[in-house]
Parts: structure tokens; sequence; C-alpha cells
């Protein structure tokens, strides 16, 4: 299945708030739905809106399948703040799927600045582990606290 990558805009909120399950509100940082995370994040100082940030509709054809809230650190690191497919569409390889094609394209939405990107996923969501891992995330160190799991993925063979 091939991806493509559209700005998330306003409209797009009813739909991905629908994909907020209780699954996905546990184990994103969307407690409040994906339109206050994205409007929170906006106003933040460090936010700069296409140029290190960018939040993402994902589509198979015209149909949205996944979002996507993405942060370029200074250090040329793209964090994958918040992910979450489509319900009816995970178990299905699509999330492992859509992160290897945003491995593929990230230096291409943020202009040539990715050098790796990062994930820091729950530890108890296997779900999301697994789909990092087959997309070739390597996991790095978990959080003292044992309440996050960090994840890497490193483009053009640099180490940052």
């Amino acid at each position: 299945m091939e991806y493509a990558w559209r700005d998330y805009t306003a409209s797009d909120a009813a739909v991905i708030e629908h994909w907020m399950d209780a699954d996905a509100r546990y184990y994103t940082g969307c407690d409040d739905g994906w339109d206050n995370y994205v409007s929170y994040m906006l106003r933040e100082d460090y936010i700069r809106p296409g140029e290190n940030f960018r939040c993402l509709v994902i589509t198979a054809g015209e149909f949205p399948v996944a979002a996507a809230a993405l942060y370029l650190d200074e250090d040329g690191t793209l964090c994958v703040s918040e992910f979450v497919v489509r319900p009816d569409m995970r178990g299905g390889g699509h999330g492992t799927a859509i992160l290897r094609a945003l491995a593929a394209c990230a230096d291409t939405l943020f202009n040539g600045q990715v050098l790796a990107i990062r994930a820091v996923i729950f530890p108890d969501n296997s779900a999301s582990i697994g789909a990092f891992e087959r997309a070739g995330f390597q996991f790095t160190h978990a959080h003292p606290d044992g309440d996050a799991f960090y994840y890497r993925y490193s483009l053009h063979n640099h180490d940052v």
C-alpha cells in the first residue's frame, strides 16, 4: 500500500478524534483529544509550525489511515511525539508500513535536516513496540522510572 502525507487541518479533527478510543488515549499524550494536543503544541515557544513541527494525516488513496505529530530537535533527531492508526487498520501491519514510509521520507518532510528518528513508547504498549521494531527502530534504553522505553532509527548512517 502506498501512503501520502498531508498537513493536519481543523477539518481533520472529527475523523481523528473518532480514532481516539480508550487504547489510543491511554498510549498517547492526547488525553483531551488529538486537536487539543496539536493546539497545545502550537502554543509552545520552541515550536515553529512547518519548520520544526508537523502534524500530518497519512492517507492511503484519499482515505485517512493514521496521524502523526512530529517535532525536530536541534540535533537533527525527529521525535515521533504522537502516532495513531485508524482502529480498524490496527494489527494488520499498517503501523509498521507507515513508520517505514516515514523513515524513507522524513528528510524530505523536514528539508534535509533529519539524521535520526526517536520514539518514546509505554512499556506495556506491545502493539507499538512491535510496529516500531518491525519498522527498524531499535530499543536504546528505558526511562529511569521504568515508565517509558526509548527507540531510535538512524538515517544516512549517522549516529546522533
